[in-house]
């Protein structure tokens, strides 16, 4: 990924005044990632799956703290799918328009048409503050939870705080 995504964030989070900050590290792919480098950002980290069901007819980003294992079967109950299961990285990218490593909420910003429900675990509304990739993952950027919609209506996202 290049600077560009992270820039277009930055832009969106300072044209609707939300106060934030970036810790810049190394790239991170997965949680293994994450522990290795232990980047110290003061924020609960969260972690996203990218989800189908079954006949690939509906697609979710579920975000949840990193540390937290998601409950499928309660999600699947929730959003009354038979079926879950992650969906593929040509379906990441064509929904999203992003590659595995860099996936959050916040990839609306590069595909403001995306059809991709976003469901935020409501353990977010208890944290101070939290942090996510800015659609790069070499940065994380940290904000207070009330501002996420904030940014998913201004793009008309659909979205929902679940507990999983």
């Amino acid at each position: 990924m290049n600077t560009d995504r992270k820039a277009e964030v930055y832009a969106l989070f300072d044209a609707l005044g939300i106060e934030y900050s970036v810790a810049e590290h190394p790239p991170m792919f997965s949680q293994a990632d994450n522990e290795k480098h232990r980047v110290n950002i003061g924020a609960v980290i969260f972690k996203n799956l990218f989800l189908r069901n079954a006949d690939k007819s509906r697609y979710y980003l579920l975000a949840l703290p990193l540390t937290k294992r998601a409950d499928l079967a309660k999600l699947r109950e929730i959003l009354g799918e038979s079926r879950l299961s992650f969906g593929g990285e040509d379906a990441l990218l064509e929904k999203l328009n992003i590659r595995p490593g860099s996936v959050s909420f916040l990839n609306i910003i590069g595909k403001p048409d995306t059809d991709v429900t976003f469901l935020i675990d409501k353990e977010i509304c208890g944290s101070e503050r939290f942090g996510v990739h800015p659609n790069d993952n070499t940065a994380t950027i940290i904000f207070v939870p009330q501002e996420i919609p904030k940014i998913l209506d201004h793009f008309g996202a659909k979205y929902w705080f679940v507990e999983v």
